[in-house]
């Protein structure tokens, strides 16, 4: 019989404040859907990120989408991304036939670093590379000055590292478009969602003409149309914009309980493994241990216990696409010896005490 997961990687936290702001909403059927929300939650996320334009949609995946658009990032284009990371990157590059230059990881289990290495990025840019993406992976931020004094311009993925800093500026100002999924195991949530940031307008009215094809930047009710082009339906749902404007009141919050339990878990594991030191420097979407046993093991006996672990990231994007794991080495090292623990504000002292006690056991 197949053991039921008492304790998930993943879940979010919804609050009183989240219920009550919903049922206000909700009196009013005409307030609840119109488009109104919609635009104060993107007001909202931009001035939260210090960004002049937000433009809310149905994912992650999609903002990465529009931010390629906006770019004008054509067939043929290469797109500088790591391998370590979510195969949405992956998939947005294909969206539109640009080519993926992967790039290879920090490995930092200490510094909890597995970002993009900068070094292995110089060695890997050509003159066809037209953008890199950059994702502060678990909550860390990324070396984003030096990789901006390579000259290329760079899509900010702050979707692991929402409510942090770098260098004093916010997770989301520091790219020439940004990005946040705001799925339901990310650092906030509007249930399935997504945002999309820059100070450029130019740029805010390229990806809002191919994200919204009701748009009113690009109504032809009163002129004459013009050429077609295609257009996305990739709007963000109301009522996921509502629970965005109450989530976003608490982020500051959520970040604080997980830097709390990454204090908790940094001396609870430091004799049984290598795992990452409690920082305020790091948002902690994901807690990272590195352990001597298989992973996938490892995985398989906590989960028969009750508790679900990850791998951070696994499959990486260098395996999907048949290239030579020797060009990876410190992401192959990384996929070969580090779990992801559950860290996440609603986790309670009883469930964090099981955790620490099944993960122990396990390693």
């Amino acid at each position: 019989m197949k053991q039921k997961i008492i304790i998930p990687l993943n879940r979010p936290t919804l609050t009183l404040r989240d219920k009550n702001d919903f049922k206000k909403m909700a009196v009013s059927a005409s307030g609840f859907l119109s488009g109104e929300v919609v635009e104060e939650f993107e007001a909202r996320f931009a001035k939260y990120a210090g960004r002049k334009y937000g433009l809310a949609v149905n994912c992650g995946t999609s903002a990465l989408h529009l931010a390629l658009l906006a770019l004008g990032i054509r067939r043929g284009d290469e797109i500088a991304c790591p391998s370590y990371t979510c195969v949405a990157l992956l998939n947005a590059i294909n969206y539109i036939g640009a080519k993926p230059r992967l790039v290879d990881c920090n490995f930092d289990v200490k510094n909890g670093d597995f970002n993009i290495s900068v070094r292995d990025l110089k060695k890997s840019m050509t003159g066809k590379t037209k953008a890199v993406i950059v994702p502060h992976m678990f909550g860390l931020p990324a070396e984003i000055d030096k990789i901006s004094s390579l000259g290329v311009p760079i899509i900010e993925d702050g979707t692991q590292a929402l409510g942090g800093k770098y260098r004093g500026k916010k997770i989301g100002s520091l790219g020439i478009i940004s990005f946040f999924s705001l799925h339901s195991s990310k650092m906030m949530s509007t249930g399935a969602g997504g945002i999309f940031l820059t100070d450029s307008k130019k740029l805010f009215e390229k990806a809002k003409f191919f994200g919204d094809y009701e748009s009113k930047v690009v109504s032809w009710r009163l002129k004459s149309p013009g050429s077609y082009k295609v257009q996305y339906n990739y709007k963000m749902s109301p009522v996921n914009a509502v629970l965005g404007v109450s989530q976003l009141t608490q982020i500051d919050e959520f970040v604080e309980k997980r830097r709390d339990v990454a204090k908790i878990y940094a001396s609870s594991f430091k004799n049984a493994a290598e795992a990452t030191a409690a920082s305020e420097n790091n948002v902690f979407w994901r807690y990272i241990i590195k352990v001597n046993k298989n992973p996938k093991k490892i995985i398989e006996e906590s989960l028969k216990r009750g508790v679900e672990l990850g791998r951070g990231v696994y499959p990486p994007l260098h395996r999907y696409l048949k290239i030579k794991a020797s060009l990876f080495p410190n992401t192959e090292k990384a996929v070969s010896s580090v779990i992801a623990v559950p860290i996440y504000p609603s986790l309670d002292k009883k469930e964090i005490d099981y955790i620490i006690k099944i993960v122990t056991q396990s390693i």
